[in-house]
């Protein structure tokens, strides 16, 4: 009875052998180039989610999906506060890619203090899909983020002006998610029961203040962890009175960021820095700038405990827009506020542009500026800035030239053909051949006064498949 035993294992080295021996037969010498290639492949579904605005009946939800191709749709529809009743909002569908869509948000009642917004794009609409919080005029005020497990925000703290934090929790899925919201600052963790093991229920919002827990710091990090499902995740800061500025979500923690988009200031910027990890980090500051590379702080380094996050002023770095590439020996997380509108504007550290970034809402009626700072920190990169209008004939283009460690400050308006003061979309593509590029739109009123600012963020029009190898995974003993 014992030979019995190994009966299956010699059944499965026959098996492999016979399969080995075919696939030696029929397998050509080599597998062509074709079947091993990376292969590109249109993407056919993508999810925003857009937290709720802070302007009433202003507000708008501007959407653009820069495809050329036709067919899809992109679909709005409401993701109403857990454990309250609101008036029931209709979705709402847009269909044709190209064109920028400024859609209004129901305020009934109380509406629009109760509800964020998720839009899911399919076919072609999904190529090159982006959503913005906008004003009545047109300009975006914040990215709708997708959904992710792991959310970086950084700011001020009570001490720098904030007097109010508030978190809101997007769950665009089917199945509820657990969420762990971790807090940072200049004293170190500041960690409460109240915040651990969120449950967001499926295509609900939660909104969480976080006011309590950043008493007496200056500086602030506030990470958004989920143990169950994906969330997305948003955060506005205001003094307590008067217009909330959006804090746009970090890079995750690197030892090499960069932050761009950094305009000139009357008075001095400030620089959030955060070391997630236990370990103290040393970190050196770089400004990239028109003229070239310098060194804002001097020679000087900055010495961080682990799990801490503190404040640097930040001198003007020139007369024009220019981007921070922050350096340590251990992950970090950063942003930049700059003076503006409520208690300013920020810029946060971001990911190099992949294939293509769109800024949906831009605008140039009623005094204000816009441009988009390009920086290529490593080697030169080409970029080609297309704006698009209704009513515009063709798209208006410009090819900006950025020479390595620069930062090149672009103005952008409304295309010809259109209306003065009509609100209009931007997309950026480096050109093949450019090193990294890292980009933001800057919106300016009158001569110096920053009222928006949108790190650019890349919306890819295809991915890559890796290629199909030959495999025995398949067989199972």
């Amino acid at each position: 009875m014992r030979p019995a035993r190994f009966v299956p294992a010699a059944v499965v080295l026959l098996a492999l052998g016979a399969i080995g021996g075919v696939a030696a037969t029929v397998k050509p010498a080599s597998a062509p180039a074709a079947v091993l290639a990376t292969r590109q492949v249109a993407i056919t579904a993508a999810i925003r989610a857009c937290p709720p605005g802070t302007g009433g009946s202003q507000d708008r939800l501007a959407l653009f999906a820069s495809s050329t191709a036709s067919g899809g749709a992109a679909t709005l529809s409401p993701l109403t506060q857990a454990g309250l009743r609101a008036a029931a909002a209709p979705t709402a569908s847009v269909t044709t890619a190209r064109t920028l869509s400024l859609l209004p948000v129901p305020t009934t009642g109380t509406v629009s203090r109760q509800q964020g917004w998720s839009v899911m794009a399919t076919g072609a609409m999904a190529q090159g899909v982006t959503a913005e919080i906008a004003g009545s005029n047109g300009m975006s005020t914040v990215s709708c983020g997708e959904p992710g497990s792991d959310i970086w925000f950084t700011g001020p703290g009570q001490q720098s002006g904030a007097g109010q934090i508030q978190l809101d929790l997007m769950n665009v899925d089917d199945l509820a998610a657990t969420v762990d919201v971790n807090v940072i600052t200049d004293a170190g963790p500041a960690q409460s029961a109240d915040y651990s093991g969120i449950t967001v229920p499926p295509h609900e919002l939660i909104t969480e203040s976080l006011s309590s827990l950043s008493g007496g710091s200056s500086a602030v990090a506030i990470e958004v962890r989920t143990s169950a499902g994906r969330v997305a995740a948003s955060v506005s800061e205001s003094a307590g009175h008067g217009a909330a500025s959006w804090v746009p979500a970090a890079a995750a923690p690197a030892t090499s960021l960069v932050i761009p988009g950094v305009p000139p200031a009357s008075a001095n910027s400030g620089l959030f820095l955060v070391v997630p990890g236990t370990t103290d980090a040393r970190i050196s500051v770089a400004a990239l700038t028109a003229q070239g590379r310098y060194q804002p702080l001097g020679s000087q380094l900055i010495d961080l405990p682990g799990e801490s996050a503190t404040y640097v002023s930040l001198t003007p770095l020139g007369g024009t827009a220019a981007a921070l590439r922050i350096t340590a020996n251990v992950p970090v997380v950063a942003a930049v506020l700059v003076p503006g509108n409520g208690i300013g504007a920020f810029t946060a550290a971001a990911d190099p542009i992949a294939q293509q970034a769109v800024i949906a809402g831009n605008t140039t009626a009623g005094g204000l500026t816009a441009s988009i700072a390009l920086t290529a920190p490593a080697g030169a990169a080409r970029v080609r800035l297309t704006e698009t209008a209704e009513g515009a004939s063709t798209g208006a283009s410009q090819l900006i030239s950025v020479p390595a460690g620069r930062t090149v400050d672009a103005a952008i308006t409304t295309p010809p053909g259109a209306k003065h003061g009509t609100p209009f979309a931007v997309v950026l593509t480096p050109l093949a051949g450019s090193g990294p590029v890292y980009a933001a739109r800057i919106e300016t009123q009158g001569q110096s006064t920053v009222v928006s600012i949108i790190p650019a963020e890349s919306a890819p029009a295809t991915i890559s498949l890796p290629p199909i190898r030959d495999s025995y995974d398949a067989i199972s003993p």
